[in-house]
């Protein structure tokens, strides 16, 4: 999406992507500022695997130093603030995803200093605190729906006769309102094109799925990716003793009640939560909070919370780095991993040519690293479906489409003469290119 930006049309009300079949790619998203930015970063440099990590990592920064903030405003020393905000960045979820071009690493920054400015609006009305928690809260809601969780956890903070509740109950309504202005406009767009890309709505699943996928959440992921081994030992070796002699102070009806809104979006998307460990993510400085809570109401000492950031830290480095940025474990195919490789794309095919491109269950994959947008299937097959009287592919000429991009050239081999394919232009590893 930020690349077709650079390359088509900078107007942020119109996202397109790849897998745009014979239409101008556009449909609904989330509100792509994070896209869009990053296209503008692109602008001088040119689109860049290495630019795209560069960026990512300075608004994961940001995310840190609003946390940082939030944690001094929750009366930690600074030495605990910043011990808290480096426990953000030791949890394997926030690690890795801190410089992937992810936008929910700019919704969890944006709603981060949203609920710093929200406290600060409960303690001083200004309109630098009333303007920054407004602002803040739309672009995190508008990112990502759910982030609006922890800004908005800031009510309890307020006096509910005091005038201030009422200025607060405005901001939030005023974003909410633009929030679901925007969905409903993405909604819109997605029925203009009928690409159903991204996740503007929820799929059903079946109880035992919904259970099958609670379970795997709090035996897997809680302790592997959402917190980490050692943070969540820890933790619980801290905590449960403590449990019931917690006291309902300002900063514990903060967070419980964020944890409740959270509990209240995973029941609504625990479709969404099998296999996107990233929609956790407005938990996790909520996590950390509850954790630095109770080690300091214990008295814990300050080199032993950073003694346990390092085992953390060691944690998320050990289940990230082997699995996920390995050779051979990068969860794309090698050839566009390969430099020598990747580069031969490039030369067989012109940028932006209309093709079809699988087996790619993605559905983006293939297209962003070939550089190419179209059609794409699954399985090969499914090139022969007959629509309109015609077999797909067919279809798929008369809409512009002008190569085929497969991977694993065994599966064409035996509907060759029904694809009436023009020639082999290329072979890149597994990969063939053929002209339609």
């Amino acid at each position: 999406m930020s690349r077709n930006f650079a390359e088509e049309d900078m107007n942020i009300l119109h996202p397109r992507i790849d897998r745009r079949n014979e239409t101008s790619g556009i449909t609904g998203s989330h509100f792509p500022l994070f896209e869009w930015l990053l296209a503008l970063a692109s602008k001088p440099f040119g689109h860049h695997f290495l630019l795209n990590r560069l960026f990512s990592l300075l608004v994961s920064t940001m995310a840190l130093f609003a946390f940082y903030q939030l944690l001094t405003l929750f009366a930690f020393s600074k030495k605990w603030a910043l011990a808290g905000s480096l426990l953000l960045l030791s949890i394997p979820e926030m690690y890795y995803q801190s410089i992937n071009a992810l936008p929910d690493i700019l919704a969890l920054g944006c709603a981060l200093f949203g609920m710093v400015y929200g406290i600060r609006f409960s303690r001083e009305i200004s309109m630098r605190n009333f303007f920054l928690f407004f602002l803040f809260s739309v672009i995190a809601g508008l990112v990502k729906f759910q982030f609006l969780i922890l800004p908005f956890s800031c009510i309890v903070c307020f006096d509910l006769k005091n005038k201030k509740t009422l200025y607060f109950l405005s901001i939030c309504t005023a974003s909410l309102s633009i929030v679901l202005a925007w969905y409903y406009y993405a909604l819109k767009l997605t029925r203009l094109n009928n690409l159903r890309e991204y996740g503007l709505w929820i799929k059903p699943i079946t109880i035992q799925e919904k259970l099958m996928t609670l379970g795997d959440n709090l035996i897997m992921d809680l302790p592997e990716i959402l917190m980490g081994w050692p943070l969540f030992i820890a933790a619980l070796f801290i905590a449960l003793p403590q449990i019931r002699k917690v006291k309902l102070t300002l900063t514990t009806k903060q967070i419980l009640m964020a944890l409740a809104a959270f509990i209240v979006f995973y029941i609504v998307a625990i479709e969404r939560m099998r296999q996107h460990s990233y929609y956790f993510m407005p938990l996790l400085p909520l996590l950390i909070i509850i954790a630095l809570l109770f080690a300091k109401k214990k008295n814990i000492a300050t080199p032993i919370v950073y003694g346990l950031l390092l085992l953390n830290m060691t944690w998320a480095m050990v289940r990230i780095i082997p699995s996920r940025w390995v050779e051979g474990k990068l969860q794309i195919p090698v050839e566009f991993s390969s430099p020598e490789l990747y580069s031969q794309f490039a030369k067989h095919l012109p940028a932006n040519s209309k093709c079809v491109v699988g087996p790619d269950i993605s559905g983006c994959i293939y297209f962003y690293f070939t550089h190419s947008k179209g059609y794409s299937f699954e399985k090969a097959g499914e090139l022969l479906t007959i629509k309109d009287n015609r077999i797909d592919i067919d279809n798929m000429r008369y809409a512009g489409i002008q190569y085929l991009i497969i991977r694993n050239g065994e599966l064409l081999k035996p509907m060759e003469w029904q694809l009436r394919l023009q020639k082999k232009v290329a072979v890149i590893g597994e990969f063939e290119i053929w002209k339609l």
